[in-house]
């Protein structure tokens, strides 16, 4: 990974340095389970661990004997035994085929990078949770299909990335209990040379279980789904990220990621806020969909052995570990340092003109007209009538609409028009349905005749005691959103 967004924990769990100190503590833990078993005398395994912890591994002269063998684990034993007396070499990677050694270092290798992503983790969903509490009461307008759609509290929106958040990490935990197991179990599985007593000791000594019915390989199909979790982590975050980036548009941002004081947008314009952070995580998420479909084809091997899922291992695991880091990292410094604008939230409802309670509004009507020979299809249509009717612009804005300039120096006194208007008169359908006066949309095929009967309709419903109180309810956030308090409690708990 390139040092931008490169982690440093992880960099030197997949260096070189720390895979040989690997390897050398799987080549160590047989000789050991070979002492503890009575097979060679405890001595000689003493000795040789003395010897090899006052001679380090001088990865220079390994990466010099690799190249001239073509073979990194034999050159690795080449280094080891130098050291070591004549009389001493047979015991040192005795029966042992090069993914003997291999295997069980490169699961400690995927637990230890697993325990660094750990921390920012937790970190991460300590970081949502507290913005769900924070914006609890903060009430914005919900999107569906990217448009408004009902009243929301942002903290909800939060609770909803929480969740998708939690639902990935449970997924991570599970699949990575799948690195419990390793092998050393010979060149093509079935422990010829290498008894399974001292495949069960070693690993034991390892930290690991026996994975039984492995070739010279553990099977990769145990490994897929830990990338594939750390894949819909880093996705969960995009999502994450995206909606920032949605509610930060240009006109009434509702929310930005974190600015610097001496931050620069853009090197051409100087008043763009650029969601650079955000748009990362995105670019974070296509790497990681990379990596995921390079592991998977690992899956597929030649018989008991090829040697094609090497080269993808020694640079997709650790790119990906680096990309969930990195991606981690971004989204908590972003939702710790985000600027949100109740008030944009505010006057986005405002100028929506009430349609947020357009659902309960239907159904309001619906109970309310349920005798007045009206049907389902027209309470529909009513309240559909009324958002469309509320939403139209006034004629000379109308006019402006529909103006086709010929010309910029045109378009420049269109502009100054708009800018000479009165701001433009906001009606909710809060209002506008009571007054019944629906009227006839050139979006809706709805006859004068039929919106003359709507009309009466209303009239006569808002004309009978008690029944604007009940409808004002309808577009109180008490009303709308007194059930949040449920997702809040099995949630959070709170």
């Amino acid at each position: 990974m390139v040092s931008r967004y490169a982690n440093l924990k992880i960099n030197q769990i997949f260096s070189d340095e720390h895979k040989l100190e690997l390897w050398q503590k799987t080549e160590l833990a047989v000789i050991k389970a070979r002492a503890n078993r009575n097979l060679i005398d405890p001595k000689i395994y003493n000795r040789i661990l003395n010897i090899l912890r006052r001679n380090p591994i001088d990865v220079e002269w390994w990466k010099r004997r690799d190249k001239e063998i073509h073979h990194d684990l034999n050159a690795f034993i080449d280094e080891r035994i130098r050291h070591l007396p004549n009389h001493l070499h047979q015991y040192f990677h005795k029966n042992l085929t090069s993914y003997d050694t291999e295997e069980p270092a490169f699961a400690g290798s995927l637990l230890e990078a697993a325990e660094v992503i750990e921390p920012l983790i937790a970190a991460l969903e300590q970081t949502i949770t507290a913005l769900a509490i924070k914006y609890r009461y903060t009430i914005m307008n919900a999107r569906t299909h990217g448009q408004e759609a009902e009243m929301q509290s942002f903290g909800a929106r939060g609770l909803t990335w929480l969740v998708d958040y939690r639902v990935a990490l449970q997924a991570l935990k599970q699949s990575l209990e799948n690195l419990r197991y390793s092998r050393l179990s010979g060149t093509i599985g079935k422990y010829i040379g290498l008894d399974p007593w001292i495949e069960a000791n070693v690993l034991k000594i390892l930290g690991f279980i026996p994975f039984y019915g492995a070739t010279q390989i553990m099977p990769r199909i145990l490994y897929a789904p830990i990338a594939q979790s750390l894949c819909n982590l880093v996705i969960v975050i995009d999502k994450i990220g995206m909606d920032i980036r949605l509610a930060s548009r240009s006109g009434r941002p509702l929310m930005q990621e974190p600015f610097k004081k001496k931050q620069k947008g853009s090197s051409a314009m100087p008043h763009k806020k650029n969601t650079i952070r955000t748009e990362q995580l995105e670019g974070m998420a296509r790497m990681a969909k990379g990596y995921i479909g390079m592991i998977t084809d690992n899956i597929k091997t030649w018989e008991e052995r090829a040697i094609e899922q090497s080269c993808v291992e020694r640079v997709a695991w650790p790119d990906l570990f680096h990309v969930v880091a990195q991606s981690l990292g971004v989204l908590d410094g972003v939702l710790n340092g985000l600027a949100v604008y109740p008030d944009n939230m505010l006057k986005e409802i405002h100028e929506s003109r009430g349609v947020y309670a357009s659902s309960e509004v239907k159904e309001f009507l619906k109970e309310k007209l349920a005798d007045t020979g009206l049907k389902h299809e027209d309470t529909y249509r009513i309240v559909q009538l009324a958002c469309f009717n509320v939403f139209e612009p006034e004629v000379k804005r109308l006019a402006i609409r529909e103006k086709r300039a010929g010309s910029f120096a045109e378009s420049f006194e269109l502009l100054r028009t708009i800018e000479s208007m009165p701001p433009e008169k906001i009606i909710s359908i809060e209002k506008f349905i009571p007054k019944a006066r629906l009227r006839v949309s050139d979006n809706l095929d709805i006859a004068p005749e039929q919106i003359k009967i709507y009309n009466q309709a209303l009239k006569a419903l808002f004309a009978q005691a008690g029944v604007m109180e009940e409808w004002k309810k309808l577009f109180t956030p008490e009303f709308l959103l007194k059930n949040e308090a449920f997702l809040y409690q099995q949630i959070l708990g709170i």
